[in-house]
């Protein structure tokens, strides 16, 4: 094995382990955003970052045992990825807001109905009403849940951020996160596909060498 050929193994073995990370950092924002952002959306990370994660232990794999078939396998997935962080993110800031204070709305008409209904928002978010804590005293609550307060204190200072504010900034953080992660993705991609495919060909010729 020459000496191009090792740097190369050397290379993409690093980028896989990074791409393996990455990918599970993609599944992790999935798995946070589950109940709060729109199915696809979801859907999308949780492939992406299962693509990646696979990709990148079988490219691992294939490489350290020069395995042609693996390796070539591995140097397809890379391509159908990066085709798919190209053309497949399409985020959209304002979907994403829009989404998440519709389901603080639905939330907070059941609030109006069962209170109670907004604890899980107000915990979670660290927030408090649907825009501010004077949602509560214009419907005539007398006092903030407890749920607005840090831990459940009352003698704490409530917080001031109502939940569809402070939810959506959380999300739209997320996935911008996700959006980064994925054209970071795109740059080492191209890279990683051709040594692939570079390992793939010299994997080839020392089999056919060792077999004469």
């Amino acid at each position: 094995m020459g000496c191009s050929t090792g740097c190369v193994k050397c290379f993409l073995i690093t980028l896989s382990t990074l791409n393996a990370l990455s990918g599970l950092l993609l599944i992790a924002i999935a798995t946070l955003a589950l109940l709060e952002d729109p199915l696809a959306y979801i859907v999308f990370l949780y492939g992406l970052g299962g693509v990646i994660f696979v990709s990148a232990i079988l490219g691992c794999c294939g490489i350290c045992l020069e395995n042609v078939c693996i390796t070539a396998t591995y140097g397809f997935l890379l391509l159908g990825q990066l085709i798919i962080s190209f053309f497949g993110f399409k985020f959209r800031k304002e979907y994403i807001l829009k989404f998440v204070k519709e389901k603080v709305q639905i939330t907070w008409n059941e609030e109006l109905v069962e209170p109670g209904a907004m604890d899980f928002y107000q915990e979670l978010y660290s927030c408090c009403g649907r825009d501010s804590p004077d949602d509560y005293v214009d419907i005539g609550r007398e006092t903030l849940p407890s749920s607005c307060y840090p831990q459940w204190n009352t003698q704490e200072i409530h917080y001031q951020d109502g939940c569809a504010l402070k939810t959506s900034k959380i999300f739209v953080g997320l996935f911008g996160v996700a959006k980064g992660l994925n054209w970071i993705a795109v740059a080492t991609t191209v890279p990683m596909v051709l040594g692939a495919f570079y390992l793939v060909r010299r994997f080839r010729k020392q089999r056919i060498r060792y077999s004469y």
